[in-house]
């Protein structure tokens, strides 16, 4: 290993926010610099840390800043709120496999890197490991394929299970996709962030109840992606961490031959291959 040194593959500089920006403000962001996590500053010093899922959970569902006058604490809620606090950090003279284990161990996408002085100094996220395997796994001259390292049971729902189900199944599975298959076949993909994104439920429950239900009670097939993009077991874990990269994409369902969901490979699984290989 040539270069496995977080300095070395960690994203900098850092876009950052201060503790009292506006939730709002946060996400347009993260939006407009296509980036799943902001570290918070204050005084020059990192004090938290947000990512978009945290934003997704906080009752912000796709609507246009005019909605937002709907409820005025919501509106101006700050990120300080909400925001991770004294988070996890690695340092810049650390492996590049270290933070790959911090972030699985913590289910967590991004981490902030800090120099020996304990300032800031870039960030490592899940597009960096894909960068690391990208560049690194060639070197070790291994066949390694995505039946190495998928995951072969595979938690599913049905094109007309509820919004209701796809949270649960989430929430006890303690997953992030979930492929949705019928008769056998798969017809869409549902990701914890298209769900947040687009169940604006726990909003409208702030007022009114009877339509809170009527959003949880819709269909996972209203919101799924139905153009999914898939590997089979035979795929080189190489293209598929190349597949995950260039479509930001946490998860790729693998089929057989015969087009039958056979396992799912996640940037998890990719992370265990990255600290297996080279820790």
């Amino acid at each position: 290993m040539k270069n496995g040194i977080i300095r070395n593959w960690m994203s900098s500089p850092v876009k950052t926010i201060s503790p009292d920006t506006r939730l709002f403000d946060a996400r347009k962001m993260m939006d407009a610099e296509k980036i799943r996590a902001l570290p918070v500053m204050k005084d020059g010093k990192l004090v938290g840390i947000v990512t978009r899922r945290g934003l997704l959970r906080t009752d912000i569902p796709a609507l246009n800043e005019n909605a937002w006058t709907t409820d005025v604490d919501l509106k101006d809620a700050v990120v300080e709120e909400i925001m991770t606090k004294n988070p996890i950090t690695v340092p810049a003279s650390g492996p590049l496999p270290k933070a790959a284990r911090v972030m699985l161990e913590n289910k967590i996408t991004a981490i902030p890197v800090v120099d020996d002085n304990r300032a800031m100094v870039g960030i490592i996220t899940t597009s960096d490991i894909f960068r690391f395997i990208l560049a690194e796994l060639p070197d070790l001259k291994l066949d390694l394929r995505a039946r190495d390292y998928m995951t072969s049971h595979v938690v599913t729902l049905g094109p007309d299970d509820s919004l209701l189900e796809a949270h649960r199944l989430m929430g006890a599975e303690r997953i992030r996709a979930l492929p949705v298959v019928e008769d056998g076949q798969l017809k869409g993909i549902i990701t914890r962030t298209d769900l947040l994104s687009n169940d604006n439920s726990r909003f409208l429950s702030r007022n009114n109840q009877e339509e809170s239900l009527k959003v949880l009670t819709n269909s996972v097939s209203q919101i799924m992606i139905t153009n999914v993009i898939t590997i089979t077991p035979e795929t080189t874990l190489l293209d598929a961490a190349r597949l995950m990269l260039e479509n930001k994409f946490h998860s790729l369902p693998v089929l057989d031959a015969e087009k039958k969901l056979v396992g799912i490979l996640t940037e998890s699984d990719l992370f265990r291959m990255v600290i297996q290989r080279f820790f």
